[in-house]
């Protein structure tokens, strides 16, 4: 009997620990979101990809952000794929999709890269910061940043937008 007892009181407290993990993942990801949407202000910018490029506690708190965003995301699709893996809602099987494409197309290591390339880009810029083209140069890296971070940010801004739509998450 208290054998009984004791995996009855477990089982409880183990699902409860898990509906408060599931409520506050949600508050979790509306915060990372609008952490990040702050951030990809900055990136966008010539001044903030330089600022990304030379300043190595910037660009670790970037690449931090950018780790636990990948985190919970991944946390959020097995909670999502476990809820609803019965019922079918079109909504949780478009939070799916929308991580999936997070996850794959957007990945740390991949955006970690085309930053790479684009610091890259930015030093050759500044070291000919004398010679013909050099603010045709800085509007073409802040194209190219304005683009690919609202690629991203509009993934993560779809994510959190869907959380809100699934019932009981």
């Amino acid at each position: 009997m208290k054998i009984k007892i004791l995996l009855l009181l477990s089982l409880t407290t183990v699902s409860y620990v898990i509906s408060a993990q599931d409520a506050d993942i949600v508050k979790i990801i509306d915060d990372l979101t609008i952490e990040w949407d702050e951030e990809a202000k900055d990136l966008e910018t010539y001044e903030g990809l330089t600022r990304y490029c030379r300043d190595k506690a910037y660009r670790d708190n970037t690449i931090e952000l950018l780790n636990q965003i990948h985190h919970y995301d991944s946390a959020l699709f097995k909670i999502v794929t476990d809820k609803y893996a019965h019922n079918k809602d079109p909504e949780a099987k478009a939070t799916l999709a929308d991580i999936e494409t997070l996850e794959l197309d957007y990945a740390t290591r991949r955006f970690l890269n085309f930053l790479r390339k684009e610091c890259m880009s930015l030093n050759d810029n500044e070291n000919n910061k004398n010679m013909e083209g050099y603010e045709d140069i800085v509007k073409d890296i802040e194209d190219e940043m304005i683009q690919y971070v609202e690629d991203i940010t509009k993934q993560i801004d779809l994510i959190d937008e869907h959380i809100h739509h699934l019932k009981d998450l």
